[in-house]
């Protein structure tokens, strides 16, 4: 994350990323460069009146311009560097769109190779701090890639790490080898839950190194998945969602992201699962 590209398309709403990717840029000491897509070159002077910036806050920052598509040239921005994370606003009509992605952030989320971290217009300006990040996780080893970055982040931050298992009663188990769920039946819980947190955190973690110093911990939730995320979220303040995606847009696989991405109360980092990307 030492390349945090910021798209503005001169709207309000838009703007609401910048305090995002500021403080990942502290954090990460890393650059922020901000894309303008437009449809003509724009001179300098007029640019930063277009996005409704002044000269200061743009300090330590590149300010790009470019004519195309907006989300091709968004890709083609962050192709440039292996290191990208992109940082845009969810949506920058007036209006919330079903789903909450307008087309731009929907097209590029589908295209993307590098994580994305989607901020909701509703944050709005204000500093952003990170001290509790939340990592839902289905048991799947596939998922299991999601471990190592949200790990790495937390230790540089400081922040916690939260586990969450979301149990889906009436939802097939996964049939991904190497998958690890709740059992079916637990006839002593006080018992066999904390064996079980024990023995997932261990697989989970097994899968990739454990920094030091990572302050981690299991929790266990039943229902819907999106709706549970969501919830943990907002009764723990979180402060950053992890969502290790497939990158599969069909509705019954791109439910549990859409709901997140709609309801969350903190930016959603989206992380694209290699194997699984392109």
């Amino acid at each position: 994350m030492q390349t945090i590209l910021v798209p503005l398309d001169g709207t309000r709403h838009s703007l609401v990323a910048l305090p995002v990717a500021r403080r990942l840029a502290s954090l990460m000491h890393g650059t922020i460069h901000v894309l303008h897509v437009a449809q003509r070159r724009t001179p300098p002077d007029e640019l930063l009146d277009t996005l409704g910036l002044s000269p200061d806050e743009l300090e330590d920052t590149v300010l790009d311009l470019e004519t195309g598509a907006p989300e091709n040239e968004i890709l083609r921005a962050a192709e440039r560097w292996d290191d990208a994370t992109i940082v845009l606003c969810t949506h920058t009509g007036m209006e919330k769109p079903y789903g909450a992605l307008g087309h731009v952030a929907w097209a590029v989320l589908q295209r993307a190779r590098h994580p994305i971290i989607l901020v909701q217009p509703e944050r709005g300006f204000r500093p952003w701090e990170i001290d509790h990040i939340l990592l839902p996780h289905d048991g799947t080893p596939t998922t299991a890639v999601g471990f190592s970055p949200a790990a790495k982040l937390a230790v540089r931050t400081h922040a916690e790490l939260a586990v969450v298992y979301v149990a889906e009663p009436r939802e097939p188990r996964p049939e991904e080898p190497g998958t690890y769920t709740v059992p079916r039946y637990v006839d002593q819980p006080q018992h066999e839950w904390p064996a079980w947190a024990g023995e997932f955190l261990e697989r989970v973690c097994g899968l990739g190194r454990i920094p030091a110093g990572l302050r981690l911990t299991m929790h266990l939730a039943h229902g819907d998945p999106g709706h549970e995320i969501v919830e943990f979220a907002r009764r723990h303040g979180t402060d950053l969602i992890l969502l290790a995606w497939h990158g599969r847009s069909e509705p019954e696989r791109a439910r549990t992201l859409r709901t997140v991405v709609h309801e969350a109360p903190c930016p959603v980092l989206i992380y694209r699962i290699p194997n699984e990307a392109g």
